[in-house]
């Protein structure tokens, strides 16, 4: 009987602590190619690593699309054990959640314009010159981050800039009917719209210019309700199924 009992304690004492948690919340933006719902499940490349992160790591989840706004919001509320994958690292952002290891490598942003006004966009030389530019409207999308570099750069912008609460696919439907001049989007964006004909590549031309800052690094933002354990059985998950994001 003894034997039994201690047994059971032993058993009991080596159920990973992260299952004592419950399931781990999934949050997942609407951003394909990364993360999206199809035919009413998660999709996306992004989507496809957190769960074979999770697999490995002997994690329950549970996957549910989110507005980014309130992703943010129930990530700071800090009410359940929750974790969000594909975001940037930033210093606000480290203020009330915590981040995993690297799961993807950013190619640098482009700029996408309206095809009339293409010719015109690229005299400008630099991305610097261009947002200085009072004769081109900038589309942004609200309430993501371009990253630091961009950001800071966008902010300290005098160009005319048009803000819109929508997905980058609806921004550029915008710029491809000329509501705004130019935007700055992700390749990985640009290449699913193209593939997906959201948008006429006859309508908009692609920019690049030596300034815009190097792709940045994407990681899984969780709540700090996310304990210790668990964020160390992601990240030892991460080196394991993701060694070539980790080489970069």
């Amino acid at each position: 009987m003894i034997n039994r009992i201690v047994g059971l304690v032993i058993a009991l004492w080596l159920v990973p602590i992260c299952m004592a948690e419950g399931v781990l919340s999934i949050q997942y933006r609407d951003k394909p190619p990364y993360s999206y719902e199809k035919d009413g499940k998660p999709a996306g490349f992004l989507i496809e690593r957190t769960v074979e992160v999770l697999r490995y790591a002997a994690i329950d989840a549970e996957y549910v699309e989110v507005p980014i706004k309130r992703i943010v919001v129930d990530i700071k509320a800090n009410k359940k054990a929750i974790c969000s994958p594909g975001w940037y690292r930033t210093p606000d952002r480290e203020g009330f959640a915590q981040f995993s290891l690297a799961i993807h490598k950013d190619k640098p942003h482009i700029v996408l314009a309206n095809a009339n006004v293409a010719r015109k966009i690229k005299s400008n030389g630099t991305l610097k010159e261009l947002l200085s530019n009072k004769g081109f409207v900038l589309g942004r999308v609200v309430g993501v981050s371009y990253g630091p570099e961009l950001d800071a750069m966008m902010n300290s912008a005098t160009a005319t800039v048009m803000s819109a609460t929508v997905e980058p696919g609806d921004l550029a439907r915008m710029i491809a009917t000329h509501r705004a001049d130019y935007m700055l989007i992700d390749v990985e964006d640009y290449n699913f719209l193209l593939k997906n004909k959201v948008v006429d590549q006859a309508d908009l031309t692609v920019v690049k210019f030596d300034d815009i800052p190097a792709g940045l690094t994407r990681y899984i933002m969780c709540s700090k309700n996310v304990s210790a354990e668990t964020m160390r059985r992601i990240n030892k998950a991460i080196q394991a199924v993701l060694s070539d994001v980790q080489a970069q």
